[in-house]
This record gives C-alpha cells, sequence and structure tokens, in this order.
C-alpha cells in the first residue's frame, strides 16, 4: 500500500507538471542603446559618467555649438520683431494695403521656419538621454571628433530587465507563456522562478533552439547567465 501511495503520488505530480524543460539564459535590459548624434563636431561639455543615473530627455553630451547658438539666438530676435510688426499692422485695417500687410506675413513666417531650422540644428548638437536608465559605458572623451549617425557615444540601458533563455525546439509546443522557470545564477545553487512573458515565433536555424523570455527583477546586471527548468504544466 505504501508503495502504491509513492506512485501515485508521483504520477500526481507528473501530470501536474508536465516534462521539465532545460534551458540557458542570459540577463539582458529591455532597453539597451548604443547612443550617436545626428550632427559632426567636437566634444565640449560632458554632463554624466558611467554609471550616472539619468533620465529621459537629461542632457549627456554637447558638441562645440557656440555658433549654433548665437545663429539661433540672432534669428529668434528678428523672427519675434517680424512678428509684433506683422501683428501690430493687421490690426490697422484699411489704414495698410493688403500688399504690404502680406509682405509683412511672409517675412514674419519665413523667420519663424528659419527660427525652427537653426533651433533644430542647435539640438542635434547636444545628446539627450532617450529614455530613463544608467550609462553602462562611455566611449567619448572631451576634445574627440564627432561623426555623425557613426560615432558611438554612451551605451545607455533601462532600469527594466529581462532574463532571455533558450531551449531544445523539440518543446516548441509544449511551454506556454505563463509558465514557470525555476533558474539559478551562474551555478551559484540558489532557485529562484520566473514567468515565462514571451515566446519567439521562430527557431534558431544553427543552435535549433527556441528563445524566449521571463521577467527579471530590475536589481538584475545585465550579462548575468545560468540555467534552469521550465516547469510546464
Amino acid at each position: 500500500m505504501r508503495y502504491k501511495f509513492l506512485i501515485a503520488a508521483l504520477l500526481s505530480f507528473s501530470i501536474l507538471w508536465g516534462d521539465d524543460v532545460y534551458a540557458i539564459f542570459d540577463v539582458q535590459a529591455v532597453r539597451d542603446s548604443n547612443l550617436t548624434l545626428d550632427s559632426s563636431g567636437i566634444v565640449s561639455q560632458m554632463f554624466v559618467d558611467v554609471d550616472s543615473v539619468v533620465k529621459k530627455n537629461d542632457n549627456l553630451l554637447s558638441l562645440a555649438n557656440k555658433d549654433k547658438i548665437a545663429q539661433a539666438d540672432s534669428i529668434k530676435q528678428q523672427y519675434l520683431f517680424a512678428k509684433k510688426q506683422y501683428e501690430r499692422y493687421s490690426k490697422t485695417g484699411s489704414a495698410v494695403d493688403k500688399n504690404t500687410i502680406d509682405n509683412y506675413y511672409f517675412n514674419y513666417k519665413k523667420l519663424e521656419a528659419d527660427y525652427a531650422y537653426y533651433t533644430s540644428l542647435l539640438d542635434k548638437s547636444i545628446l539627450k538621454a532617450p529614455f530613463d536608465g544608467v550609462i553602462a559605458e562611455r566611449k567619448i572623451n572631451l576634445g574627440d571628433g564627432v561623426s555623425a549617425n557613426s560615432t558611438t557615444l554612451f551605451r545607455l540601458v533601462s532600469h527594466e530587465k529581462k532574463i532571455v533563455l533558450q531551449y531544445d525546439s523539440k518543446y516548441v509546443d509544449k511551454v506556454k507563456v505563463g509558465d514557470e522557470f525555476e533558474y539559478s545564477i551562474d551555478g551559484n545553487g540558489q532557485k529562484k522562478v520566473a514567468k515565462i512573458t514571451k515566446i519567439y515565433p521562430t527557431i534558431d536555424d544553427t543552435t535549433r533552439k527556441v528563445t524566449a523570455e521571463a521577467t527579471a527583477s530590475d536589481d538584475m546586471i545585465p550579462g548575468l547567465f545560468g540555467d534552469g527548468y521550465i516547469r510546464n504544466k
């Protein structure tokens, strides 16, 4: 009777959990970007360094741009004067002929477009954080030259992390979103559990592995690795 009970318990456990699926994994940031600028120039200011915590739109770096600042300020003053001039004369009614009003309007709108253009050039000389995160690498120094869209300046990683795991493709129909992944990091033996949140729709041609993602705590460091078992029910 005792052995029958043990066998029944093991069968029940097998039915409950199904086949455990072995998987290896590494930890990655949800967002991981090598940052560049859409402008060329010389690095004149750096506002962050490795391990700096930044918010979206924080200034990270600036190229030498005093000429662009001066151009933008000059056009701004002309634009504001032309706008006031147009608004003033457009309220006088028949005191000023329509052609003159149209010329004032044309000049005001042209300077408005010019100001937007020079402001855009100035903005392109300043690198801003595209999302909240931490500076993982600095790949530039003060005085270095920057080529537009090709020189990597910083690597920025998000606070949010994910576990990216791989398992044999023969289990492609067995693993489901919501299954639990029991794992340990770097073979330290301490077991943790995460939920499968995404399964990639393709199989790697070279390794014949399926890739999936699972939840990870924000304090996990990208680059950690380990292995474990997916408990599919």
